[in-house]
């Protein structure tokens, strides 16, 4: 794998520094941190969701959804999901 880089591991660093974000470094192909990733973007969705709602209240009304770090007890206290 290494044979087909296209670009290296420190000009990825380097180029990450640049614009300020996070490095990581993944394979499709190997499966190498692919989760991983994708689990930091959502935290990192989350959390400006979050910052948005806290310095915005009005961007979510009574009658719709509930905050993302909250736990809603199901009305049908049968259903299992």
């Amino acid at each position: 794998m290494e044979d087909e880089r296209v670009v290296s591991t420190e000009r990825g660093k380097q180029l990450s520094d640049q614009l300020g974000l996070e490095f990581f470094e993944t394979s499709a192909k190997e499966n190498v941190n692919v989760k991983a990733v994708f689990e930091r973007l959502v935290d990192i969705i989350c959390d400006k969701m979050s910052e948005s709602l806290d310095s915005d209240p009005s961007l979510v009304s009574a009658s719709k959804g509930a905050r993302l770090n909250e736990h809603t007890t199901p009305s049908n206290a049968s259903c299992q999901c």
